[in-house]
Formats: C-alpha cells, sequence, structure tokens
C-alpha cells in the first residue's frame, strides 16, 4: 500500500531529540490541549487546517484515540468543517479494540504500532463521492493514518502537528 498524504500545520521535535524553541513548544502544547480539547486549542488550529483543504465539500473523519473515543477529533472536526464550505463530518472509523497510546510506548522504549496493530474497521456505509481527510491533533510515524485510510479504503490525513523525529508527512 502506497502511503496516504498528510498534511499538516506545524512541526516541534518528539521529546529528547533536540530542544525546542518556544515556537515548538507552543505547538506541542496546543498538539497536546487538542487531545482534551481545549476551546483555546482547538481555536488555533481548526482555521489553519482547514487552510491545507485543497477543494470542497469533503469529508472529514476524526481519528480515534488509542482508547478508542472519537470525542476530542470530532470536536476538532467539526469546528474545521464548520470553516470549509461543503464539509461534512462523519465518525466513519472506530478501534475494535483500545490500544496502548503511542506516547506510552515510546515512553517504555517501544516503537509505535505497526498499521494492523491499530485496528481500525470502517463503520460507516457508502457515502457521497468527495475527498476523505482523516482528522487527528498530531502524526508521529504516520501509520496511524495509514491503518485509517487502509479501512476506510481511501483517504488523506490532516493533523495539527508532525512530531517525527524525520518528517513522515508533507508541509503545505
Amino acid at each position: 500500500m502506497n502511503a496516504p498524504e498528510i498534511l499538516y500545520v506545524a512541526h516541534y521535535a518528539p521529546s529528547g531529540v533536540r530542544w525546542m524553541g518556544p515556537e515548538e513548544t507552543e505547538v506541542r502544547e496546543t498538539a497536546w490541549d487538542l487531545k482534551i480539547p481545549t476551546a483555546e486549542a482547538i481555536g488555533t488550529a481548526a482555521p489553519l487546517m482547514a487552510r491545507l483543504i485543497d477543494g470542497a465539500p469533503c469529508w472529514l473523519v476524526p481519528v480515534p484515540s488509542s482508547s478508542g473515543s472519537v470525542e476530542a477529533n470530532l470536536a476538532l472536526a467539526r469546528a474545521v468543517g464548520r470553516l470549509v464550505r461543503g464539509a461534512r463530518v462523519v465518525a466513519g472509523i472506530r478501534r475494535v479494540r483500545p490500544v496502548e497510546s503511542s506516547c506510552a510506548r515510546r515512553r517504555r522504549g517501544l516503537a509505535g504500532l505497526p498499521v494492523d496493530g491499530h485496528g481500525f474497521v470502517r463503520c460507516v456505509g457508502p457515502l457521497h463521492r468527495m475527498p476523505v481527510w482523516f482528522v487527528d491533533n498530531v502524526a508521529t510515524t504516520g501509520t496511524t493514518i495509514k491503518a485509517a485510510h487502509l479501512a476506510f479504503g481511501t483517504g488523506r490525513g490532516l493533523v495539527y502537528a508532525d512530531a517525527s523525529s524525520h518528517r513522515t508527512a508533507r508541509d503545505p
């Protein structure tokens, strides 16, 4: 499978790779706050993410968290959707089981989940033919978006921040 395209607003270095300046620190804090999500983080991220979408209308599909919840990314997708003409939000993928978060895995010295370890399945029937964007707060290795793409059958990634040590996504 070819890797799906992943667009992101900003980049920050993962913890322990190198010193982060104030701008990267702010990006990381916003990315973390999108996990809650806070109104301030959504207000910062959504307009910047909406600008990356090339053409509308489109589908925005929130990526489930490691616990399986779509609450945070659904709020982010809805905020982006309000800014993109003709965008529609659908919770189109789910996890068949919770997984250990990438952050927890890295703290234990483990690599991120492989594509087949995410346990995503499509949970929505046929949709009107429009581009699909998977909405997430951060990309580290790109496997979450690859797994979403594989489960859904199509789609690109739209994330607030790329936190890989070597960029796996592309700058707009």
